[in-house]
């Protein structure tokens, strides 16, 4: 189909977004990361992972980041992660 935007963990399920819907697959998130590779996106949260290719931009919201993707979707940056998404996608505007 059409390539993957970002990944959220569901329970014991990983949803794929992509620019047209989702499917829930039946992996550990950890799992799916590896198998896409590391050049291929980024952790940006304890459920989120995201294509570097998806990101349009980096959106401040109250004390916290939110990235915009694509196909429209904002996913949540959480504290632990908050530098390197800003080393990788510049700090919000």
């Amino acid at each position: 189909g059409e390539t993957i935007q970002c990944l959220e963990m569901e329970d014991h399920y990983v949803r794929v977004h992509d620019a047209v819907g989702s499917a829930l697959i039946l992996m550990r998130l950890t799992d799916a990361i590896d198998a896409l590779g590391e050049e291929a996106g980024l952790r940006v949260h304890r459920s989120w992972w995201v294509a570097r290719d998806a990101v349009t931009g980096v959106v401040r919201e109250g004390r916290g980041l939110r990235l915009q993707l694509a196909n429209g979707r904002q996913v949540p940056v959480s504290q632990s992660y908050r530098q390197d998404v800003i080393a990788t996608f510049g700090a919000p505007a």
